[in-house]
């Protein structure tokens, strides 16, 4: 789609931020040496699209090199209760992911569109065309036209996302599809050929139970999901953890039953009581919990500005230097080994192995 995001602020990394992301060993300087074009000066930007060049030829890929025609990892971002972060996390996985040189595409699965607008596009003004429109079009055998749906976020295809909008919470043509909870499988095999280009596909599925957010998590292996160390966080974990095993009941000839991988965040260790939560969820959860917890940074709150939404952006591109950015460049490392996420089909050792 020919949308313009070209207004928004972020140009890239400086290059002690751009040395990590990309794996190389050695300074700074050498860095900047060896990766810049000849006009640039020391403090030269390094776009996604850059920074993923500089890894394939660290890692001796070719620049040329494609994905085969299969689908990537989906990352299919749950919770079962509003409130915890969820698109936060997905926001921020998305931009450190294309940063550290990966091809992503989000999907906005929420009609309240947050993801959508943390990253400057305002749904209230802008045509939009979401997953769920998309997903009705396949079930009714009509040209989906996925492409035109697709606004660009960094250049290159390196960060895509597919907005959505409120009219997306009408969910009720749902109800009268063919196996209607497989809509959005079928809306991948269909479209295999446009996903395909993508090293990863997230997913910023709307809170609690419904058909829509179902259908989501049957096109994943292992949905992340988003707890804080609260009581009713937790709780509401117990429920969607509930809902995955009716999921594998009911669908018990997937070739792989549905799992679920857990992401703590906003983590205050001073407070008593979420020190005592946590050895809650790691109790109940064990083996689930990813090491990385998130930390409580208020610089996530800095993240949207409902009054400029241009300027919205993820704690990565506006502190990159933050407790809150390294939390989630650590949680996406260990993503990246989890998921089994690489560059151009081709298994990448670099930026994930220095965790």
């Amino acid at each position: 789609m020919d949308n313009d995001m070209a207004m928004r602020t972020f140009q890239g990394v400086k290059a002690k931020f751009a040395l990590e992301l990309t794996g190389f060993n050695g300074t700074p300087k050498m860095f900047r040496s060896r990766f810049r074009e000849a006009d640039d000066n020391v403090h030269a930007l390094y776009s996604a699209r850059q920074i993923r060049d500089i890894r394939m030829k660290l890692l001796s890929i070719p620049l040329d090199a494609v994905r085969p025609l299969k689908l990537p990892p989906i990352i299919v971002d749950r919770t079962a209760k509003g409130g915890v972060g969820k698109t936060t996390v997905a926001g921020n996985l998305g931009t450190c992911l294309a940063l550290s040189g990966h091809k992503v595409l989000e999907i906005d699965g929420d009609a309240q569109a947050t993801l959508t607008g943390l990253f400057g596009i305002d749904w209230m003004k802008e045509d939009i065309t979401h997953i769920g429109e998309l997903m009705r079009r396949c079930a009714a055998n009509q040209p989906t036209n996925i492409r035109d749906a697709v606004w660009p976020v960094y250049e290159g295809g390196m960060l895509d996302i597919i907005p959505a909008d409120i009219t997306m919470a009408d969910d009720s043509w749902l109800m009268g599809a063919l196996n209607r909870e497989q809509a959005f499988v079928r809306l991948l095999e269909k479209e295999i050929e446009f996903f395909s280009q993508y090293d990863v596909i997230i997913v910023d599925s709307a809170p609690g139970s419904s058909l829509l957010a179902t259908t989501f998590m049957l096109a994943s292996k292992l949905l992340l999901a988003v707890v804080t160390p609260e009581p009713h966080s937790i709780a509401a974990m117990d429920v969607l953890a509930s809902n995955v095993q009716e999921i594998n009941s009911a669908f018990s000839k997937r070739e792989q039953q549905l799992d679920i991988h857990i992401v703590v965040n906003k983590y205050n260790q001073t407070k008593k009581p979420h020190n005592e939560m946590l050895s809650t969820l790691l109790a109940r959860y064990p083996e689930k919990i990813n090491d990385v917890i998130i930390r409580d940074f208020v610089g996530f709150l800095r993240e949207a500005d409902p009054n400029k939404i241009v300027d919205n952006g993820t704690v990565l591109e506006k502190e990159p230097s933050s407790v809150g950015a390294r939390d989630i460049i650590d949680l996406t490392k260990s993503l990246i080994r989890r998921y089994d996420i690489r560059l151009a089909d081709h298994r990448a050792v670099g930026f994930e192995a220095a965790a």
